[in-house]
């Protein structure tokens, strides 16, 4: 699966279990997988969630800071990948 780094995690909220990621490149929408890159952990995860400034939306584009609910703990400055999926991968 190719993969486009699309940002970078700024901040990461435990209590919720959300990150707050600041957009470079790409547009990301709920739905999308992602995977997420630092020290100590690789993971992917589905984007089930976006909010931008306390709203809920459906998408985030380049420059952008969104709220993700994360699988897993991340800390500032991790990578974040957008996963493109080919048609084969839906049926793994």
């Amino acid at each position: 699966m190719p993969e486009q780094k699309i940002g970078i995690v700024v901040h990461y909220w435990s209590k919720p279990g959300a990150a707050q990621i600041e957009l470079e490149h790409g547009v990301v929408q709920v739905g999308d997988r992602i995977r997420v890159k630092g020290h100590g952990r690789d993971f992917e995860q589905d984007v089930l969630s976006l909010e931008i400034d306390h709203r809920s939306k459906s998408e985030g584009y380049p420059g952008e800071h969104i709220a993700v609910a994360m699988d897993q703990p991340v800390r500032a400055m991790d990578e974040v990948y957008l996963v493109r999926r080919t048609k084969l991968d839906l049926f793994r």
